[in-house]
Formats: C-alpha cells, sequence, structure tokens
C-alpha cells in the first residue's frame, strides 16, 4: 500500500458523486454528496469495456469514502464511468475513470401469447428507460451485387440493474447513434456492470 501524503489544497477540483436510482419504470444517475479531487486527464484510453472500444481516461485522487465500482461521477459537465478504486495511502482513494457521454435508452420485450381461437398474440412483457454508454463494437461493410447494405455493431455499457435478453429491442434516444437496435450478444459476468453487443441494418 502506498503511503504517500496528500496535500488536501491539491483537492481542488468539485465533483458530484451519483448513485444509481430507480423511480416508475426508469433508472436515472441521481446525485447524492459533493466532493473534492484531484483530477489528471490520461494520455491512454481507459478500457472500461471489456468487448467495446476504450474511452478517454481520467485518474482521480479524493479522500476515502463510500464509493464503488456501482458509483459514478460528475466532474462539471462531464461524465465519470469508474473502472477501478484503490487505496492511495491511509485517507484516500485513487479512481481510475473513463470520460463518457451516457446515452438515454429505452428497451422493450415483447413474448408471444396465445390468445383466442389459439391463435398467437405478441404483446410487450417489458419496457425499462435506463442510462448507457455506447462505444463502437465493429462496422462491416457488404455489397451484394448492386446493393449494399452497413452492418452497424455497437456495444452497449449498462449498470448492473439493468437485466437485457437477446432478441430485446434497444431505442437510443440522443448521442450520436440515435435508433432502434436489437441485442445479439450478452456479457453479465461482470460484478458492476453488463455488456451489450446491438446491432442494426440499414441501407447504404
Amino acid at each position: 500500500m502506498s503511503h504517500i501524503s496528500i496535500d488536501a489544497g491539491k483537492l481542488d477540483q468539485r465533483l458530484e458523486v451519483l448513485e444509481l436510482k430507480f423511480s416508475g419504470k426508469q433508472w436515472s444517475w441521481q446525485p447524492i454528496r459533493k466532493t473534492r479531487a484531484n483530477v489528471t486527464m490520461s494520455t491512454r484510453s481507459n478500457l472500461f469495456s471489456s468487448v467495446g472500444i476504450g474511452a478517454r481516461g481520467a485518474e482521480l485522487i479524493l479522500r476515502q469514502q463510500e464509493l464503488t465500482l456501482n458509483h459514478a461521477l460528475r466532474w462539471g459537465e462531464q461524465h465519470l464511468f469508474l473502472a477501478s478504486i484503490l487505496p492511495e495511502g491511509r485517507l484516500h482513494w485513487k479512481v481510475s475513470a473513463a470520460v463518457v457521454a451516457p446515452v438515454t435508452c429505452t428497451a422493450a420485450r415483447t413474448e408471444d401469447t396465445v390468445g383466442e381461437a389459439g391463435r398467437p398474440v405478441t404483446g410487450e412483457v417489458m419496457r425499462l428507460t435506463f442510462p448507457g454508454v455506447l462505444t463502437e463494437k465493429y462496422t462491416r461493410y457488404e455489397r451484394e451485387a448492386d446493393h449494399g447494405e452497413t452492418d452497424t455493431g455497437y456495444v452497449l455499457v449498462t449498470p448492473k440493474p439493468i437485466a437485457l435478453k437477446t432478441g430485446d429491442l434497444v431505442t437510443i434516444q440522443d448521442g450520436q447513434a440515435p435508433g432502434t437496435y436489437h441485442v445479439t450478444v450478452c456479457h453479465m459476468l461482470d460484478e458492476f456492470k453488463n455488456e451489450y453487443e446491438i446491432a442494426h441494418r440499414e441501407d447504404a
């Protein structure tokens, strides 16, 4: 363990600690307290996703407090996705984070049931709004005769309580890639987050 002494005057940046809250059918990040930290932007990408590409990294030093990877931090207008929290001396945390732009997502799930006269009826069984982080996985271009299609795939990183299934539809309402996607692969073994490969096809 490091025994570095941290000058309190160096904790010169104001931040908010965010916690995921549920109300109605919507999850959202809500501030629970203010704190101060020393913030250094990293020259390396932070690989906050195990499936998608990374984002710009930030290193923070702040006083030890109740803080886990289930939380997030807001630094001015920037959202910090927490990737690791380690002791720094006896009184402080060293936090590695990714600077990300959360998007508002709505997930819907349908199931087929048997209706009147034995006919199948498709009904919606789940609709949920939540914050997520979108990162790119791949973009593949296919040419078939004179017809081209782009198959665009992304990775949607969500807080742990967001439990989706393959085939669920996810509508991303804002950000750089709004649209409706379907979940193709679920990665749910991480203790603090879930990752979903999502894709849609559109004519090029």
